[in-house]
């Protein structure tokens, strides 16, 4: 694309259209219902699937489709452009263009736990929740002794003393057999040991003293995974169904008391916040009667 029209799209980006770069940027996929609740809830999900037509067309986005009778859904990405315009916007770095690639291969899963996060941001828009910190996978992994720990995403919700309470979120859709699990509640229990070599360390601190959430599909799936967890030796773990967890998780920090916008911890970036409360700036239809969208 050329230049001034690079130009030309990211200048009549919206205030919406910006956080949605900001948030594709780190979720990677979305599906149109899920953009149009966390970036556009004034509109309908046809008419975000036409605006973002529209940022398609502009260079910004781009959409994969599994084209199959079943499942019609569309997926939207960013662009190279789009991506620059992510990073730009919430000063952070644009993910390896192989983080894309991982994320295609596996776009149900990724698709679920991005639910989480609408849940979470209409939690916080009901006023239920206060502000949080989203990262997402190739964000949050934790490096060990001699293997990788690589949570779904990780959640951070400020504490009344001014911390961060650290909440690794696992979405279970059934697909891991039990051995591979028992490896990986092995690797949070090491995580949280570790965090004795690192004091001093806010982002270790958190990892000592973070909860486990999975969200599965089934209640009974959930109890299997909850025992295993207690047989390794991991407490503060919740597993339950996946459209419970941002409700629990809210209804839980609600509780304790939380505390305001704090700094997020060294070696994490900033992450993904939810939507702005009441309307960013000019709503999207405003513009677009000014013509300038």
């Amino acid at each position: 694309m050329p230049l001034e029209s690079s130009a030309a799209a990211l200048m009549r980006l919206t205030a919406r259209d910006r956080y949605a770069m900001q948030v594709l940027l780190e979720l990677r996929y979305m599906t149109s219902p899920q953009l149009q609740e966390v970036c556009y809830p004034t509109r309908t999900v046809r008419g975000t699937a036409r605006r973002l037509g529209i940022l398609r067309e502009r260079g910004l986005v781009h959409c994969l489709r599994h084209r199959t009778f079943d499942d019609r859904r569309a997926f939207w990405g960013l662009t190279p452009l789009g991506r620059a315009a992510g990073s730009a916007l919430g000063d952070a770095p644009a993910p390896r263009a192989a983080v894309y690639l991982v994320a295609a291969l596996h776009m149900d899963h990724l698709v679920a736990t991005n639910q989480v996060f609408c849940d979470l941001c209409r939690e916080h828009q009901s006023g239920r929740l206060g502000t949080f910190r989203w990262f997402a996978s190739h964000r949050a992994s934790v490096e060990l002794e001699g293997s990788r720990l690589v949570p779904d995403a990780v959640i951070l919700v400020p504490s009344p003393d001014s911390q961060w309470w650290m909440y690794c979120l696992e979405v279970d859709r059934g697909t891991m057999g039990t051995d591979a699990l028992r490896e990986k509640l092995e690797r949070y229990r090491v995580m949280r040991s570790l965090a004795a070599s690192h004091p001093g360390d806010p982002l270790w601190e958190a990892r000592a003293d973070s909860w486990l959430l999975f969200a599965c599909q089934a209640r009974e799936r959930a109890k299997t995974l909850a025992g295993l967890a207690q047989a390794v030796g991991l407490e503060r773990v919740w597993a339950g169904l996946a459209e419970e967890c941002a409700s629990r998780l809210a209804g839980a920090v609600s509780a304790a008391g939380t505390g305001g916008e704090v700094p997020a911890p060294p070696g994490l970036g900033q992450g993904l916040t939810p939507p702005p409360g009441g309307s960013p700036g000019r709503t999207d239809s405003e513009k677009e009667r000014e013509g300038s969208a």
